[in-house]
């Protein structure tokens, strides 16, 4: 069974769905397990790869990173509430990385991605691509970073709360 890359790209999308955020510190958080957190940030990363035309390396490897949730007044939770960065690097030759990141916006565009900034540096050449989904509240990075011939492709998610943990109010 071939699944397209648009039908990826909504399940995708799905995985990551969170409500809303309002003003109100003590709304109701979107519940996720870290290691299902993880898991979506990986497919999407591969996405975000195939629509650029450029495949994950190993060499620098893929980094996680978990960090605590931080309220608009600066409160830390004791809850187990997260937020969670994945980062994964194509290796590709420094004069492909734009054209590559232009594949990847458009397909991100059609995909509810709002591209937030695009830099282009062709004399160097580099670029650099910002982008946020605001429904589903990810954001995005793709660009060219050290070592050369590197590309980066980011996703950060918004706060997630643990299955079965009581959410803390303030």
């Amino acid at each position: 069974m071939s699944v397209t890359v648009s039908t990826l790209f909504a399940v995708l999308l799905s995985g990551a769905c969170m409500s809303q955020q309002s003003d109100d510190v003590n709304e109701p958080l979107p519940r996720k397990s870290r290691e299902s957190s993880l898991a979506w940030a990986r497919e999407y990363t591969s996405a975000m790869a195939r629509y650029a035309e450029v495949r994950i390396t190993d060499h620098p490897a893929s980094r996680k990173h978990f960090e605590e949730c931080v309220g608009k007044n600066n409160e830390v939770a004791d809850d187990g509430r997260y937020m969670l960065t994945y980062t994964a690097y194509a290796k590709i030759p420094d004069e492909r990385h734009i054209g590559a990141v232009r594949k990847l916006r458009k397909a991100l565009e059609e995909h509810g991605v709002r591209v937030t900034s695009h830099t282009e540096r062709p004399e160097t050449p580099e670029v650099i691509l910002y982008g946020t989904n605001d429904e589903q509240r990810f954001s995005l990075i793709a660009d060219s970073v050290n070592p050369p011939g590197t590309l980066r492709l980011s996703v950060s998610t918004a706060c997630f709360l643990p299955p079965g943990v009581k959410q803390q109010q303030f």
